[in-house]
Formats: C-alpha cells, structure tokens, sequence
C-alpha cells in the first residue's frame, strides 16, 4: 500500500543508504505515488524502495563513468513526455502535483534513466545492435521468409599495430609489411599463420558478416575481394588492417520491412543484459537498510 502521507520528522527518517546516499521516508512516499501514477496499481512499500536503491546504483555508476546527465538533458526529456502526452510542461507539472507528486522527485527518475541507457551502451555496447542476420534468423524461425538476397561473409581481421603518435614512416613500413602479407596470402587456414610471424600483428577470430551489415565500403573491397585472398591495407585508430576473405555464400536479409522483429530482438538484449549488469552493480554496492 501507499504509504500516508508523512510529517515533517517522519519524511525525512532515512530508510537505506546506497554508498552513503539517504534515502528517507519521503522518498519511498514519492516513488510509490510515481509507480502508481503510470501503472494505476498500488505498489508495495518494498517495491518503491527497490526501485529508488537501483535509482541510486545507477546514479552512482553514471558518476563513475563520467556520464554526465544535465539539467538541460532531464528538462528535454520531461518536455518530449509532455509532448507525446499532448500537454504542456505547465500542465504536466500541474498533473504531477495534483497526484501528490513533487516534479522534482519525478525528474531524478528520469535523470538516471537517461544515465542508464548510456551505461548499458558503455558497458554493453553489441546489446544494442541488431544485425540483418539476427533478424532473418528470427524470421526463419518463425517460419515466414525475407524478403531480399545478400552476401554472407566469413572474415578475418589481421591488424598490424601503428603506437599512437608514431611518425608517418613508421606507419608507411607496417602498410609495406602489410601488403607483403596480402601479396603471399591464398588461404585461411593455411596462411594465417604468416600474419603471426610479423611483429606486433593482432589476428582477430573469424566473424560472419551479411552484406547489409557491412558499411558500404567495406562491401564494395569485399565484392572485389576473391576469396581465400585480402583487402588492400587500411589505415584504423590501432593502425592497419587488411581482412582475409575466408568465405561467402548467398543468403537473404531483412531490409526494414521487419522492423517489428528487429525491435522485439532489440528489446530482449537489452533487458537481458540490463538485469546481468544492474544485478552485479548492486552487489558491488553497499546497501544499508534502516
């Protein structure tokens, strides 16, 4: 049940500390009258506490990744809400009040929700991508079929490592001992291993790629690329690179006509690694319930 309404002493009693942040009476009054307010339920006293402990774990590890959500940020998102909601920012505030509800109470949930999603993008950044080959792969289990052809490539990356701030000559020999490589290279499985007697030479694991995926570069060197051979080097952030063609086949993709599909398989991965990553900072954290 909702909690009644709390004197002046009462409101402020501290219930929990989250890394020695208060939470007090008033608080948990507040998220309750919030979670009812969009839920039109009565949460439990335990289930507004809950949340306002994940609220402060979240806050906590925004601040420990230099993720800073401004006031500036907070008032564009609760003006966007008030959009979607066909009202003004006066009279959204005005229904706050009338529900029970400080605005301000309101505006820290939405603080370290828009902390949140840039944590999960930090700590979890493949959740929130979702390829065309996860999308037909859904499809054909689904039993329907996509709707357009593509390229499945199978690759490997070999990067010839440039430290940073090293001058031009140095990263003009590593595309020499590159394209020396590609000149010498005719198969996967054979040659790698010529890759690894260069100096400072990262071979990464294969990975599978659909054309659409791919940007449009890439996919053009790939077309011209036969396989079992090399891309011509390319200068990165961590030096130069070539990819081995290891394979391809024809296969079919999603194009956007799917984009309820891509959203729900979005939507899982990101739920699944946000209860992985909020499980583990609350664990990390220190709890003290009054």
């Amino acid at each position: 049940m909702l909690l009644l309404a709390a004197g002046p002493t009462e409101a402020q009693q501290v219930v929990a500390f989250v890394n020695g942040e208060p939470i007090t009476a008033l608080d948990v009054d507040q998220r309750a009258r919030i979670i009812e307010a969009f839920s039109r339920r009565k949460p439990t006293r335990k289930e507004a506490l809950d949340e306002l402990v994940d609220q402060k774990v979240k806050l906590s590890q925004a601040k420990r990744l230099n993720i800073d959500i401004t006031d500036t940020d907070v008032e564009r998102e609760f003006a966007a809400m008030a959009r979607r909601a066909g009202r003004s920012m006066t009279d959204l505030n005005a229904a706050f009040r009338q529900a029970g509800i400080n605005p301000s109470a309101f505006k820290t949930k939405l603080r370290a929700d828009l902390g949140w999603r840039d944590i999960l993008q930090k700590m979890s950044p493949g959740a929130f991508q979702v390829r065309d080959a996860d999308v037909v792969a859904a499809l054909i289990a689904r039993g329907q079929q996509p709707s357009s052809k593509a390229v499945q490539y199978t690759m490997r990356q070999i990067v010839f490592v440039v430290p940073s701030g090293s001058p031009d000559s140095v990263r003009a020999a590593r595309v020499r001992e590159a394209e020396s490589l590609r000149s010498k290279f005719s198969d996967c499985v054979r040659d790698l291993q010529l890759a690894r007697e260069f100096r400072e030479v990262v071979v990464k694991d294969p990975v599978t790629r659909i054309s659409t995926d791919l940007p449009q570069r890439l996919r053009e060197l790939l077309e011209k690329t036969p396989d079992g051979q090399m891309t011509p080097p390319e200068p990165t952030s961590s030096g130069v690179e070539v990819v081995a063609v290891c394979g391809r086949k024809e296969t079919v993709a999603d194009l956007g006509s799917r984009s309820e599909i891509r959203e729900q398989l979005l939507s899982q991965r990101v739920e699944n690694q946000e209860k992985k990553i909020l499980d583990n900072l609350r664990r990390q954290a220190i709890i003290d319930y009054r």
